[in-house]
């Protein structure tokens, strides 16, 4: 029933003439991703410029999101091309009808984890009954990666033939890897964080999870009492979909938004998250503090041996990761190493210039 609405719908809106214009469609945060805004800026550069819409918007109830989807459902219609960074509903169920090309960029830098169908009926992935009603991400023309070593684990993930797979890192790794952008960052931060300034930040940026393992909040205090407040700050990070919180006056509660609290981290704190790949692009110190490592192993498959290939401290003991950070225990050139066999870095254009001009070829 919803496909035939959908499709009904979408037929009615490609009566309105298609445009010079690629829509952007994120399930991620209500507020546009940078990975999008970046490839408006580059792409209203073009001659002649070529529009870029922005429709950035988080399922919080079914209902208003039916609005959501229609306007996301008249700009598919209308526009020479599709971008997502996340599971689509609309593009899934209208599939093989859309008329513009889809490309799939999704929203992690890196791979770590085994997801979409490479994780159905587990813990923490979908039913494949599921799956299938929403005919989940099918409709894809081309999916972007950061590195071809994940060529596989993205076909598997996404159900998709490995031959519309291409090598093309986000364009917020551009930010990663600009001074000017860490230096404005880390300003903002300290301007909204003063009382940060004259101690060592440490970013704490965890995975999400379905459900909160029944050690979290003893794991989160223990990391707390491990860290000396007068020589550190801790700036917690939460994943952008996740509820997680501490609740510890000491600690400092900074969604990633406008302000990346990761360009004013000086060690990151993780477990599972390919925000760790970030950190690297940055020349942080990478600790993964692993709680909950023998509960969430059984939920969850992985693609990359966690424990013996990141060339990091690996561990449920978090006086052990500071035990590390307070004698400078990291090695720099390994991580560097592990973080460039895992991006593929273009020689000769900037990463959004890259991906934009792979976009460009899809809509000619």
């Amino acid at each position: 029933m919803a496909t035939a609405c959908f499709s009904l719908f979408y037929r009615l809106c490609h009566i309105f003439p298609t445009q010079r214009r690629i829509v952007c469609i994120s399930r991620q945060s209500d507020s546009p991703p940078a990975d999008f805004t970046l490839i408006r800026t580059a792409l209203a550069q073009e001659e002649p410029p070529c529009d870029v819409v922005i429709l950035a918007n988080q399922l919080h109830k079914p209902l208003p999101y039916l609005l959501v989807m229609a306007r996301q459902i008249f700009y598919i219609a209308t526009s020479q091309a599709v971008v997502l960074d996340s599971y689509c509903i609309v593009v899934s169920l209208l599939r093989s009808r859309i008329k513009a090309p889809v490309i799939q960029i999704w929203h992690a830098l890196g791979n770590m984890k085994k997801f979409g169908y490479a994780a159905l009926d587990t813990p923490e992935g979908h039913s494949a009954s599921t799956a299938r009603l929403l005919h989940m991400h099918e409709g894809y023309d081309a999916v972007a990666v950061s590195s071809l070593n994940f060529r596989e684990d993205f076909a598997a993930g996404f159900g998709v033939d490995p031959a519309i797979i291409f090598e093309a890192p986000l364009p917020r790794t551009d930010l990663l890897l600009s001074p000017t952008h860490r230096n404005a960052q880390r300003a903002a931060f300290l301007e909204a964080h003063p009382e940060t300034l004259g101690r060592k930040t440490i970013v704490y940026c965890p995975t999400f999870r379905k459900t909160a393992p029944s050690n979290q909040e003893a794991a989160m205090a223990q990391l707390i009492e491990a860290i000396d407040f007068d020589r550190y700050n801790l700036v917690f990070m939460p994943h952008p979909v996740s509820s997680q919180t501490i609740n510890d006056e000491r600690v400092i509660t900074f969604p990633k938004g406008e302000v990346d609290p990761l360009f004013a981290a000086d060690y990151v704190i993780s477990d599972y998250s390919t925000v760790i790949y970030e950190a690297g692009v940055l020349g942080v110190p990478v600790f993964l503090y692993a709680y909950d490592w023998d509960t969430y192993s059984e939920k969850r498959a992985f693609n990359i041996d966690l424990e013996h290939s990141i060339p990091t401290v690996f561990t449920k003991d978090p006086t052990i990761i500071m035990k590390c950070i307070e004698e400078g225990r990291f090695d720099v050139e390994a991580y560097g190493t592990f973080v460039e066999e895992n991006i593929a870095f273009p020689h000769e254009a900037s990463c959004t210039r890259q991906l934009c001009d792979k976009i460009l070829q899809y809509m000619t």
